[in-house]
């Protein structure tokens, strides 16, 4: 039979230990709650940043306007973006952000000293919340949005086009009125078609006919449109025209209605892929 003392001391010690169990049970449990809520919120914080990424890349491009505190507004069937940051459930914040990208003269993106290109935007959805410590906590999602269809700027410039450099050095007015002596020179491997030509020019006259080598590709009777004689900036359909990979051919007739001696002008390929060249302003001699 053990004395009152000692049976009274093994109570306690049992009642100590049965208290540390409880605390260290209920400590797990607090601890896999949290661990469960900040799951559950991240899991939600990236669902909603992958909203905001998925909805920016259904604008248009043309529409994306770069802010660092956009949020999302839905109108006639599409999203856009606003300025000031989004409220969400949960005490969730949404942030959008439309950035420039810059690319260097091969066209790789850099982080800094390239230049700005206007085929691209970093898109970009954060979601920050505070966590039940105090912290705040950020989910960013992020993508690269790239005007393909319709570039403006050199780095995806469609094939045809860039593959046909033209030459100016010697174009003339040949008796003052015939754009001689442009050259396209096809420095890619396979043929090119040339479908349309606009020629702009800072003279009162009028183009009334257009000669590639000996090819009439356009006249105001034909072949091609418009059938009469275009004034400046006129887009021209003309006949057809390939040049053959490593083929060189000359703009040898551009008939105009008057004098041009000393007028500025630039002219515009299309070509049948739908790629532009644009040419500097040039005064023939």
């Amino acid at each position: 039979m053990h004395p009152r003392g000692t049976i009274l001391l093994e109570a306690l010690v049992a009642a100590g230990v049965a208290a540390m169990f409880m605390t260290a049970i209920v400590s797990m449990v607090l601890v896999s709650n949290q661990t469960s809520d900040r799951a559950g919120k991240y899991e939600t914080a990236t669902w909603y940043a992958l909203e905001g990424v998925e909805a920016m890349r259904t604008i248009a491009f043309a529409d994306l306007s770069n802010t660092e505190a956009g949020s999302l507004t839905f109108a006639s069937s599409q999203w856009s973006v606003v300025n000031g940051a989004e409220s969400l459930e949960n005490g969730m914040t949404r942030t959008l952000m439309v950035r420039d990208v810059e690319r260097d003269a091969s066209c790789d993106i850099v982080e800094s000293g390239g230049t700005v290109d206007p085929d691209s935007k970093y898109l970009l959805s954060d979601v920050s919340w505070t966590d039940a410590r105090g912290q705040t906590r950020t989910v960013t999602q992020e993508t690269l949005r790239t005007r393909w269809n319709d570039p403006q700027g050199p780095c995806f410039a469609a094939q045809q086009a860039s593959q046909v450099p033209f030459s100016f050095t010697n174009a003339q007015f040949s008796g003052g009125k015939q754009l001689r002596q442009v050259y396209m020179t096809n420095t890619g491997t396979s043929s090119v078609i040339i479908d349309k030509v606009i020629f702009t020019w800072d003279y009162a006259t009028e183009l009334d006919q257009l000669f590639i080598d000996t090819s009439k590709v356009w006249s105001e009777s034909g072949p091609g449109t418009p059938t009469d004689d275009v004034t400046t900036g006129t887009e021209i359909d003309v006949q057809d025209f390939t040049i053959n990979a490593g083929a060189t051919v000359e703009i040898n007739k551009g008939q105009f209605s008057g004098p041009m001696t000393g007028a500025t002008m630039t002219i515009s390929v299309i070509y049948i892929d739908g790629s532009i060249y644009t040419s500097p302003p040039i005064t023939p001699y």
